[in-house]
């Protein structure tokens, strides 16, 4: 660990890596498969607690005998934070602009580092400064990560499926009390704008109801459901942020950074069934669960191939863009165009016309 730069001249070219906003499975891997491919060509440093680090001359080198000790494991080496001046979130899911002074002190910290370019490991937030970052001179290259799946530009974000298999594993073991007690079991599961997980988890863990923010739902809707099922257990899934008939989103409280913080959705549909003789309705709300623990075999993968594809983008100078995965291909779009709009779930698309066709309901 360091806190001051040096100033000497280096026969190799130096690239520093990132990661901001909140933890997730893979954000090792990624770091680890950038190392790989690019060591001993490059000098590569990592910057502690996102872009802060860079901004503060807080930072490590990195080579494989460091990177690889982490390499499967959940969270980052680097840590990270969601807060701090480069805190790219505010508000009910609104995106802020780093002061331009920020921007000049971390220019001068990237120049008196000798950096090529800077890989930035993170969601939407922390893709809006890269953007400013890119604007200010500073060579850039994003990874897109994100549990919420929420990116546009590509079909998956790394640490997506393994928040799915979370909440699926969640889902089984709620079923076998669902169905010894014949009672309404919900879950609820991250995602504000976004129902990814909802959806995704909900289908594959054999959901009958889910509820995510792009569709609109009436618990009244929900218990009619409910009752004209031949079983009196049911399994629901709720996402953090969906909208509910008169109530819209439930906020619980605010985060340091003033963003609303979402939550509380199952609990006001378990009080709204436990008012009706019918039902008897528990709520599990899965939390932090969902972005802890190692990545899944897939996100592994997946990650692995970010990573060297990021490492590429490198070698060839590709800068102001984005990996992306697409049609099983890993490309590059610019990164201004992947932060324009939230990725948010389509209530026409195919899976939801599926799941309702196979008799899921959505509470509309």
């Amino acid at each position: 660990m360091h806190k001051t730069i040096s100033n000497m001249s280096t026969l190799l070219p130096r690239i520093g890596i990132v990661n901001g906003g909140g933890d997730c499975p893979g954000l090792n891997t990624v770091m680890d498969a950038i190392v790989r491919s690019l060591h001993p060509e490059y000098e590569i440093f990592g910057f502690y607690k996102s872009f802060e680090g860079l901004k503060d001359h807080h930072y490590v080198k990195l080579d494989p005998s460091f990177t690889s000790r982490y390499r499967f494991m959940g969270g980052t080496f680097l840590k990270s934070t969601t807060h701090g001046v480069f805190a790219g979130k505010v508000g009910a899911g609104g995106l802020r602009l780093v002061d331009d002074e920020i921007i000049a002190e971390t220019k001068k910290s990237y120049d008196d580092l000798g950096l090529q370019c800077l890989i930035v490991l993170g969601g939407d937030g922390t893709m809006v400064t890269a953007c400013q970052l890119q604007a200010a001179g500073i060579n850039v290259i994003g990874v897109p990560k994100s549990i919420d799946n929420d990116l546009d530009g590509t079909e998956v974000t790394f640490g997506f499926q393994t928040a799915v298999d979370i909440a699926t594993e969640a889902l089984d073991r709620l079923e076998t009390t669902a169905y010894s007690h014949d009672r309404v079991m919900i879950l609820e599961v991250m995602g504000r704008d976004a129902g990814w997980i909802g959806l995704h988890s909900g289908v594959a863990g054999g959901a009958n109801v889910i509820l995510i923010p792009e569709i609109e739902s009436d618990f009244e809707k929900v218990a009619h459901f409910l009752r004209h099922r031949d079983k009196k257990n049911a399994l629901i899934v709720a996402s953090e942020g969906a909208r509910i008939k008169n109530m819209g989103q439930i906020i619980s409280g605010s985060t340091t950074s003033s963003e609303q913080k979402l939550g509380g959705v199952g609990d006001a549909l378990a009080d709204y069934l436990n008012q009706f003789e019918e039902f008897e309705a528990r709520s599990t709300t899965l939390g932090h669960i969902q972005r802890g623990g190692k990545p899944s075999g897939f996100d592994r993968l997946l990650s692995a191939q970010f990573g060297y594809q990021a490492a590429k983008m490198v070698e060839q100078k590709t800068y102001g863009q984005m990996v992306v995965y697409n049609c099983s291909s890993f490309v590059s779009q610019p990164i201004e165009a992947c932060v324009a709009k939230l990725k948010t779930v389509d209530p026409n698309g195919y899976l939801v016309s599926s799941a309702k066709k196979m008799g899921i309901h959505f509470g509309d």
